[in-house]
């Protein structure tokens, strides 16, 4: 892992880029918008496992317990996934067509349509809609669950937003230096990706407050 001169750690993101980050455990997962799913060590970038779902098109990924969360713009679709035979377990349409970033509260799963400005939480069930926030961004892209709000990686902006999950208010915000697209949280720290450059960003809020 390196460290970049304005505090964030960055690692090189495997194939043709990042669209979407996960994380679970000791490890960071991506998946890069053409499809490939990689599972991939924090420390230095190394791809540890490469699937690649027959549902191209991914734009995002979570972690739900045991199964793993993707949705496929192409396919306008999301997936709950066993890892790693990719057996579908429940599957539902977008509720919108520009589905991207997900994130799971312990209950719920949330999304961000990217085309209508959305943050969208719903029954990981049955797919029903739950709740909708506008973003406050121009480009809503990564998301991300912290335990206790959302945040979200604004690819216009350039600007990771932390939301308040029942009234969408902006309660903190973060600059990036590059154009984020995937966003993880991994119980300490945020980590995005930025697609064209194949870089993975890991920023840590406690020492950015502290």
């Amino acid at each position: 892992m390196r460290e970049t001169t304005n505090g964030y750690h960055q690692i090189p993101s495997p194939g043709a880029g990042t669209n979407g980050l996960a994380w679970r455990g000791t490890s960071l997962w991506s998946v890069e918008g053409v499809g490939p799913i990689h599972e991939i060590d924090p420390e230095t970038g190394e791809a540890l496992l490469t699937l690649t779902p027959p549902y191209p098109g991914g734009a995002g990924l979570e972690w739900a317990g045991e199964h793993l969360w993707y949705n496929s713009i192409w396919q306008q679709t999301f997936y709950k996934l066993t890892i790693p035979d990719l057996e579908v377990v429940t599957t539902f349409s977008s509720p919108a067509e520009g589905p991207h970033g997900l994130a799971w509260d312990g209950e719920h799963l949330w999304s961000v349509d990217m085309n209508t400005g959305r943050f969208i939480k719903q029954c990981p069930e049955t797919g029903e809609i739950l709740a909708e926030l506008q973003t406050p961004g121009g480009r809503a892209h990564g998301l991300a669950w912290d335990g206790e709000a959302l945040w979200n990686a604004d690819t216009n902006d350039h600007v990771l937003y932390r939301i308040h999950p029942e009234s969408g208010e902006v309660i903190d915000s973060v600059s990036c230096p590059t154009e984020p697209h995937g966003l993880t949280w991994d119980g300490t720290a945020l980590w995005y990706g930025e697609d064209k450059a194949q870089t993975i960003y890991r920023l840590n809020i406690s020492e950015r407050n502290s």
